[in-house]
Protein backbone atom coordinates (compact mmCIF):
# COMPACT_ATOMS: atom_id res chain seq x y z
CA UNK A 1 0.00 0.00 0.00
CA UNK A 2 1.43 3.40 -0.74
CA UNK A 3 1.08 6.18 1.30
CA UNK A 4 0.96 9.89 0.61
CA UNK A 5 2.34 12.80 3.18
CA UNK A 6 1.89 16.01 2.85
CA UNK A 7 4.53 17.81 5.07
CA UNK A 8 4.25 21.63 5.98
CA UNK A 9 8.11 22.74 6.19
CA UNK A 10 9.20 25.36 8.53
CA UNK A 11 11.80 27.59 6.78
CA UNK A 12 14.37 29.89 9.14
CA UNK A 13 15.88 32.80 7.61
CA UNK A 14 19.73 33.48 7.81
CA UNK A 15 20.43 37.36 8.68
CA UNK A 16 23.61 38.88 8.67
CA UNK A 17 24.41 42.43 8.06
CA UNK A 18 24.85 43.63 4.40
CA UNK A 19 25.23 46.58 1.50
CA UNK A 20 22.09 47.19 0.41
CA UNK A 21 21.59 46.16 -3.59
CA UNK A 22 19.43 48.73 -5.46
CA UNK A 23 17.73 46.09 -8.44
CA UNK A 24 17.10 47.71 -11.59
CA UNK A 25 13.89 45.70 -12.94
CA UNK A 26 12.99 46.11 -16.47
CA UNK A 27 9.50 46.32 -17.75
CA UNK A 28 8.08 43.65 -19.43
CA UNK A 29 4.59 43.24 -21.53
CA UNK A 30 1.94 41.54 -19.48
CA UNK A 31 0.92 38.39 -19.59
CA UNK A 32 -2.35 36.51 -19.49
CA UNK A 33 -3.10 34.33 -16.56
CA UNK A 34 -6.03 31.92 -17.08
CA UNK A 35 -7.56 29.96 -14.07
CA UNK A 36 -10.28 27.43 -15.29
CA UNK A 37 -12.98 25.04 -13.54
CA UNK A 38 -15.60 22.84 -14.15
CA UNK A 39 -17.38 21.14 -11.88
CA UNK A 40 -20.67 19.30 -12.35
CA UNK A 41 -22.20 22.25 -10.29
CA UNK A 42 -20.47 25.09 -11.73
CA UNK A 43 -18.08 26.75 -14.14
CA UNK A 44 -15.66 29.18 -13.65
CA UNK A 45 -12.85 31.28 -15.38
CA UNK A 46 -11.06 34.25 -14.05
CA UNK A 47 -8.49 35.96 -16.23
CA UNK A 48 -5.53 38.38 -14.84
CA UNK A 49 -2.15 39.15 -15.92
CA UNK A 50 1.60 39.62 -14.67
CA UNK A 51 2.86 42.95 -13.46
CA UNK A 52 5.93 44.08 -12.86
CA UNK A 53 8.21 44.02 -10.05
CA UNK A 54 7.65 47.54 -8.33
CA UNK A 55 3.52 46.77 -9.47
CA UNK A 56 2.02 45.88 -5.88
CA UNK A 57 -1.35 46.49 -7.39
CA UNK A 58 -3.20 43.02 -7.49
CA UNK A 59 -4.30 42.34 -10.65
CA UNK A 60 -8.18 41.90 -10.78
CA UNK A 61 -10.44 39.84 -13.69
CA UNK A 62 -10.23 41.18 -16.99
CA UNK A 63 -12.71 41.36 -19.93
CA UNK A 64 -11.00 39.38 -22.82
CA UNK A 65 -12.62 39.13 -26.39
CA UNK A 66 -14.06 35.62 -25.99
CA UNK A 67 -14.35 32.83 -23.34
CA UNK A 68 -16.05 29.56 -23.99
CA UNK A 69 -15.75 25.96 -22.84
CA UNK A 70 -16.29 23.13 -25.77
CA UNK A 71 -17.79 19.59 -24.45
CA UNK A 72 -16.12 16.17 -26.29
CA UNK A 73 -19.51 16.57 -28.90
CA UNK A 74 -18.38 20.03 -29.96
CA UNK A 75 -21.06 22.01 -28.34
CA UNK A 76 -19.92 25.23 -27.06
CA UNK A 77 -20.73 27.27 -24.30
CA UNK A 78 -19.92 30.51 -24.16
CA UNK A 79 -19.10 32.37 -20.73
CA UNK A 80 -19.67 35.89 -19.75
CA UNK A 81 -18.05 38.53 -17.60
CA UNK A 82 -19.51 39.34 -14.00
CA UNK A 83 -18.87 41.77 -11.04
CA UNK A 84 -16.33 40.43 -9.49
CA UNK A 85 -14.27 39.66 -11.95
CA UNK A 86 -14.91 35.86 -13.26
CA UNK A 87 -16.62 34.77 -16.43
CA UNK A 88 -19.13 32.20 -16.19
CA UNK A 89 -22.22 30.54 -17.95
CA UNK A 90 -26.14 31.97 -18.15
CA UNK A 91 -26.41 28.13 -17.35
CA UNK A 92 -24.96 24.37 -15.58
CA UNK A 93 -22.76 23.00 -18.30
CA UNK A 94 -23.51 19.04 -18.14
CA UNK A 95 -20.67 16.93 -17.40
CA UNK A 96 -20.05 13.49 -18.16
CA UNK A 97 -17.34 11.04 -16.35
CA UNK A 98 -14.50 10.20 -19.05
CA UNK A 99 -15.01 12.95 -21.49
CA UNK A 100 -12.50 16.05 -22.07
CA UNK A 101 -13.71 19.17 -22.26
CA UNK A 102 -11.32 22.08 -23.72
CA UNK A 103 -11.38 26.12 -22.76
CA UNK A 104 -11.32 28.21 -25.21
CA UNK A 105 -9.84 31.91 -24.42
CA UNK A 106 -9.51 34.70 -26.97
CA UNK A 107 -7.37 37.84 -25.82
CA UNK A 108 -6.50 40.67 -28.58
CA UNK A 109 -7.23 38.59 -31.36
CA UNK A 110 -4.89 35.03 -30.10
CA UNK A 111 -6.79 31.59 -28.99
CA UNK A 112 -5.65 30.24 -25.89
CA UNK A 113 -6.52 25.96 -25.43
CA UNK A 114 -6.08 24.03 -22.82
CA UNK A 115 -8.45 20.54 -22.05
CA UNK A 116 -9.09 18.41 -19.16
CA UNK A 117 -11.24 15.29 -18.29
CA UNK A 118 -13.52 15.03 -15.90
CA UNK A 119 -12.00 11.31 -13.99
CA UNK A 120 -14.44 9.22 -11.88
CA UNK A 121 -14.88 10.62 -8.36
CA UNK A 122 -12.84 9.46 -5.50
CA UNK A 123 -14.42 8.61 -2.55
CA UNK A 124 -12.83 9.00 1.00
CA UNK A 125 -13.78 7.96 4.73
CA UNK A 126 -14.23 11.00 7.12
CA UNK A 127 -10.83 13.13 7.97
CA UNK A 128 -9.16 12.37 11.56
CA UNK A 129 -6.55 14.26 13.27
CA UNK A 130 -3.89 12.01 14.59
CA UNK A 131 -0.37 12.04 15.96
CA UNK A 132 2.92 10.46 13.42
CA UNK A 133 6.04 9.76 14.29
CA UNK A 134 7.85 11.65 11.21
CA UNK A 135 11.15 12.14 12.11
CA UNK A 136 9.36 13.82 15.45
CA UNK A 137 5.73 13.57 16.44
CA UNK A 138 3.31 15.90 14.23
CA UNK A 139 -0.44 15.98 14.00
CA UNK A 140 -1.31 14.88 11.04
CA UNK A 141 -5.11 14.97 9.20
CA UNK A 142 -5.45 11.59 7.46
CA UNK A 143 -7.81 10.15 5.22
CA UNK A 144 -8.08 6.86 2.60
CA UNK A 145 -9.49 6.49 -0.75
CA UNK A 146 -12.60 3.75 -0.72
CA UNK A 147 -12.89 3.28 -4.75
CA UNK A 148 -9.86 2.78 -6.51
CA UNK A 149 -8.87 -0.34 -8.01
CA UNK A 150 -5.52 -1.87 -7.07
CA UNK A 151 -2.96 -0.47 -10.09
CA UNK A 152 -4.96 2.37 -11.20
CA UNK A 153 -3.12 5.25 -10.51
CA UNK A 154 -5.62 8.45 -9.56
CA UNK A 155 -4.70 12.32 -8.92
CA UNK A 156 -6.57 14.00 -5.76
CA UNK A 157 -6.01 17.78 -4.97
CA UNK A 158 -6.60 19.00 -1.29
CA UNK A 159 -7.46 21.87 -0.10
CA UNK A 160 -8.17 22.70 3.34
CA UNK A 161 -10.06 26.00 4.29
CA UNK A 162 -9.51 27.32 8.10
CA UNK A 163 -12.40 29.83 9.31
CA UNK A 164 -13.05 30.52 5.91
CA UNK A 165 -9.45 31.03 4.31
CA UNK A 166 -7.03 29.10 2.42
CA UNK A 167 -5.24 27.21 4.56
CA UNK A 168 -3.74 23.99 2.33
CA UNK A 169 -3.33 23.28 -1.17
CA UNK A 170 -1.72 20.70 -2.70
CA UNK A 171 -2.14 17.76 -5.14
CA UNK A 172 -1.26 13.79 -4.80
CA UNK A 173 -1.66 10.39 -6.69
CA UNK A 174 -1.91 6.72 -5.23
CA UNK A 175 -1.86 3.57 -6.72
CA UNK A 176 -5.34 1.65 -5.07
CA UNK A 177 -6.85 2.58 -1.79
CA UNK A 178 -4.38 4.55 -0.15
CA UNK A 179 -4.55 6.67 2.87
CA UNK A 180 -3.20 10.59 2.45
CA UNK A 181 -1.71 12.60 5.45
CA UNK A 182 -1.57 16.01 5.64
CA UNK A 183 0.84 17.62 8.28
CA UNK A 184 -0.46 19.97 10.52
CA UNK A 185 1.09 23.02 12.25
CA UNK A 186 0.33 22.79 15.89
CA UNK A 187 2.77 25.11 17.63
CA UNK A 188 5.27 27.09 16.28
CA UNK A 189 7.98 30.23 18.21
CA UNK A 190 7.69 32.30 14.42
CA UNK A 191 5.50 35.16 14.24
CA UNK A 192 4.84 34.53 10.56
CA UNK A 193 3.40 31.43 11.77
CA UNK A 194 0.19 31.96 13.73
CA UNK A 195 -1.81 32.01 10.81
CA UNK A 196 -0.97 28.66 10.17
CA UNK A 197 -1.40 26.75 13.80
CA UNK A 198 -4.29 25.47 14.35
CA UNK A 199 -6.47 26.25 17.97
CA UNK A 200 -9.72 24.65 19.97
CA UNK A 201 -12.86 25.97 18.17
CA UNK A 202 -11.11 26.60 14.37
CA UNK A 203 -13.71 25.50 11.51
CA UNK A 204 -11.54 23.37 9.12
CA UNK A 205 -13.39 22.51 5.55
CA UNK A 206 -11.53 20.00 3.66
CA UNK A 207 -12.59 19.88 -0.50
CA UNK A 208 -10.77 16.62 -1.86
CA UNK A 209 -10.93 17.60 -6.10
CA UNK A 210 -10.17 14.08 -8.55
CA UNK A 211 -8.14 15.35 -11.28
CA UNK A 212 -6.74 14.35 -14.41
CA UNK A 213 -2.90 13.55 -15.09
CA UNK A 214 -2.53 16.87 -16.74
CA UNK A 215 -4.08 18.79 -14.06
CA UNK A 216 -1.58 16.82 -11.53
CA UNK A 217 1.33 17.26 -13.15
CA UNK A 218 1.17 21.09 -13.28
CA UNK A 219 -0.03 21.57 -10.10
CA UNK A 220 2.37 19.19 -8.46
CA UNK A 221 5.21 21.09 -10.78
CA UNK A 222 4.23 24.26 -8.72
CA UNK A 223 4.09 23.21 -5.25
CA UNK A 224 7.37 21.51 -5.52
CA UNK A 225 9.19 24.67 -7.57
CA UNK A 226 7.11 27.55 -6.92
CA UNK A 227 8.42 28.35 -10.35
CA UNK A 228 5.89 28.51 -13.49
CA UNK A 229 5.44 25.02 -14.64
CA UNK A 230 5.47 23.96 -18.32
CA UNK A 231 2.88 25.89 -20.15
CA UNK A 232 -1.10 24.22 -19.70
CA UNK A 233 -2.37 26.00 -22.45
CA UNK A 234 -1.52 26.03 -26.73
CA UNK A 235 -1.72 28.97 -28.78
CA UNK A 236 -2.45 30.19 -31.68
CA UNK A 237 0.40 32.40 -32.16
CA UNK A 238 3.29 30.40 -31.92
CA UNK A 239 5.73 33.28 -29.64
CA UNK A 240 2.39 34.09 -27.01
CA UNK A 241 2.64 32.67 -24.02
CA UNK A 242 -0.15 32.48 -20.86
CA UNK A 243 0.46 31.44 -17.08
CA UNK A 244 -2.55 29.34 -15.82
CA UNK A 245 -4.77 26.27 -16.13
CA UNK A 246 -7.94 24.14 -17.12
CA UNK A 247 -9.19 22.05 -14.35
CA UNK A 248 -12.47 19.57 -14.45
CA UNK A 249 -12.97 17.69 -11.71
CA UNK A 250 -15.65 16.01 -8.86
CA UNK A 251 -15.00 16.67 -5.11
CA UNK A 252 -16.05 15.69 -1.88
CA UNK A 253 -16.23 17.67 1.58
CA UNK A 254 -15.73 17.70 4.99
CA UNK A 255 -16.15 20.19 7.87
CA UNK A 256 -15.26 19.56 11.28
CA UNK A 257 -14.57 22.00 14.05
CA UNK A 258 -10.85 21.42 15.05
CA UNK A 259 -10.47 19.99 18.90
CA UNK A 260 -6.31 21.10 19.92
CA UNK A 261 -4.81 17.50 22.12
CA UNK A 262 -1.32 17.05 23.15
CA UNK A 263 0.66 14.31 22.29
CA UNK A 264 0.87 11.82 24.82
Amino acid sequence: MKKIIYILAIASTLVSCTKDIELDYKDIDPIPVIEGHLTPEYAEVKISSTRNMDDSTKTAGIRVDDVRIISSDGTETPLKYQQDGCYRPDNKIETKTGETYSLKVTINGVEYLGSSTLMTKIEITEPQFLWANLMDWMQILEFETTNIPEGYEAYGWARIHKNGKIYFSDAGKCKGDSPFDIGLYYDSDMENDKDMILESGDVLKLEFRTIDEKTYNYLAEYNQTKMNPKQFFTTSVEDKTCLGFFAVYDSVTFETVYVKTAHE
